[in-house]
C-alpha cells in the first residue's frame, strides 16, 4: 500500500468515524428529546386534571403528577446528555474535514517541491 492510499485511508477513518459518532448521538437524542416531550405533555394534562377533579380520582392524578415529574426530569436529562455529545461530534467532524483538507494541501505542495528538486 502506497503513502497516498495510506494517507487516504486514515481521512477517511478520520471523518468517517467522527460523522457516524455524529449521527448515532444525534439519533439517540431526538429519541430522547421524543420522550422528554411525551411525558411533558402527561405531566401538563395532569396538572389540568388536578384542577378539575376531586376524590380519589384526584389523589390518583396527583400522584401520575409526581411520576412524571420525575420521568421528566430524567428524560430531560437524558435528552441534554446525548445533544451535547451529539453537537461536539458533528463539530468535530466540520474540524477534522477542515484539517484534513489544510494537511492534504500541505502534502501536495511537498510533493510538487520534491518533484521539482528531483528535475
Amino acid at each position: 500500500m502506497n503513502k497516498k492510499t495510506k494517507r487516504s485511508l486514515a481521512y477517511v477513518g478520520i471523518i468517517g468515524g467522527t460523522a457516524v459518532l455524529a449521527m448515532t448521538f444525534f439519533i439517540i437524542s431526538q429519541y430522547e428529546k421524543a420522550k422528554y416531550k411525551a411525558s411533558e405533555t402527561v405531566r401538563l394534562s395532569s396538572e389540568t386534571k388536578i384542577t378539575t377533579t376531586a376524590g380519589e380520582e384526584k389523589a390518583w392524578w396527583i400522584e401520575v403528577n409526581e411520576d412524571f415529574t420525575k420521568i421528566s426530569k430524567k428524560n430531560a436529562s437524558a435528552y441534554v446528555g446525548t445533544a451535547v455529545p451529539a453537537y461536539t461530534f458533528s463539530m468535530a467532524t466540520l474540524v477534522a474535514f477542515g484539517l484534513v483538507l489544510k494537511h492534504a494541501e500541505k502534502v501536495k505542495e511537498q510533493e510538487e517541491k520534491e518533484v521539482t528538486i528531483a528535475k
